[in-house]
């Protein structure tokens, strides 16, 4: 129907990779539970692990300027949640807060890397989720872009100044940080 919004279903974790078989093959891995309004972490702390939501719901909030946190995703069962921060090794840049109470499965770093290093097969299963659901990520960004591009050709007629600020915010969305 014309003005619906397109519904655009996140890459997801479970149904390819069950939460069983992840506490499975990651020993260290543990399950956490938050209640409603808990932080699950803030933004700018460091990033040692990452999550995978198996019941609830989780808000992924951004400060601005003025220090007000603006709400920009929401992580549901079956999605990661820190994935970017925990492989880059840069700090979170968002906070995560449980907006129902949320139960987790957290994967550290260094369990990851290790399984890695040993060619363990799950962790390669895992590493490829990671990766489609980057490139997912990475692929909408690129088309956000597109449709608002910095460039304007020689001898054009100049538009509006680009709004990065709002740009940005999208970018934020649809890599859920």
């Amino acid at each position: 129907m014309a003005g619906e919004k397109k519904s655009r279903k996140k890459p997801t974790m479970l149904g390819i990779i069950s939460p069983e078989e992840l506490l499975r093959e990651f020993p260290g891995a543990k399950k956490i539970a938050h209640e409603p309004g808990s932080l699950i972490f803030r933004e700018g702390s460091p990033a040692g692990c990452c999550y995978v939501i198996t019941r609830g719901q989780v808000e992924i909030l951004k400060k601005t300027r003025k220090g007000e946190n603006v709400a920009l995703a929401k992580v549901r069962p079956g999605e990661f949640l820190g994935e970017m921060a925990m492989l880059s090794g840069e700090k979170r840049s968002a906070s995560a807060k449980a907006l129902t109470r949320v139960e987790a499965i957290v994967i550290e770093h260094t369990e990851f890397v290790a399984q890695l290093k040993a060619q363990n097969a799950f962790a390669c299963r895992l590493l490829l989720q990671l990766s489609t659901l980057l490139a997912t990520r990475c692929h909408r960004l690129l088309r956000l872009i597109a449709r608002q591009p910095e460039v304007i050709p020689m001898g054009a007629k100049a538009s509006p100044p680009l709004d990065v600020r709002a740009v940005l915010n999208r970018v934020y969305t649809l890599w859920a940080v």
